[in-house]
């Protein structure tokens, strides 16, 4: 696993070049997000996706992904007055809204549901990332399935040292505030209904 150091306020052109080449190949990064360390695919190939689901041991639940802007969401997403109104409201934030997805992306992503879940981060790097992609990315937590969080990237070097396979490069940004996970609501009913309790208090 090779590992690049940046400053949290300062994200060299550099680095986010070299992640995001990783991505166009299919590669996973360990990048922060605005809760913990997050492991991040290029959300539209299907092979990524599956190698994200092996590293984390992960069944049985989908992956959420980051959007850059509203106009990347709708790439991915069939949205609704209620979402967006959610989303203008909140994002950039640690929210995860639920939308149905446009049927163009792979059951892979969703496990065959008909939603995808859906934030704008409020992390410059998490952004970075996805702009200089130009596509989603995966936003899942950088552990093994049912283990803690990770907030430093020493943490996560401990859960996959002795795992195969392994995140391919990892971005560390030092020592994460400990957050919660993102709050998750699903938009798709009419009213939002809170999925996850997290940081972001839906009010609407």
């Amino acid at each position: 696993m090779d590992i690049v150091k940046i400053q949290s306020s300062k994200i060299p052109h550099d680095v986010i070049e070299k992640a995001v080449n990783v991505l166009k190949q299919g590669g996973i990064v360990v990048y922060p997000t605005d809760t913990a360390y997050g492991l991040g695919a290029d959300a539209l190939n299907e092979d990524a996706v599956g190698r994200i689901f092996i590293i984390k041991k992960r069944i049985q639940k989908p992956l959420p992904v980051i959007v850059a802007n509203f106009t990347m969401l709708k790439q991915v997403a069939v949205t609704n007055p209620l979402g967006l109104k959610l989303g203008k409201k909140y994002w950039p934030a640690p929210l995860t809204i639920i939308f149905k997805k446009q049927p163009q992306i792979s059951s892979a992503l969703t496990l065959g549901l008909p939603t995808i879940g859906v934030k704008i981060p409020n992390s410059p790097v998490a952004l970075a990332l996805v702009r200089a992609l130009g596509r989603p990315i995966t936003t899942t937590s950088a552990n093994l399935s049912g283990m803690k969080n990770n907030y430093t990237i020493d943490d996560v070097l401990r859960q996959f040292r002795d795992t195969e396979p392994r995140p391919d490069l990892l971005i560390d940004a030092g020592t994460l505030p400990e957050i919660a996970v993102s709050t998750v609501v699903d938009s798709t009913k009419g009213k939002p209904i809170v999925m996850r309790e997290g940081p972001v208090k839906i009010a609407i």
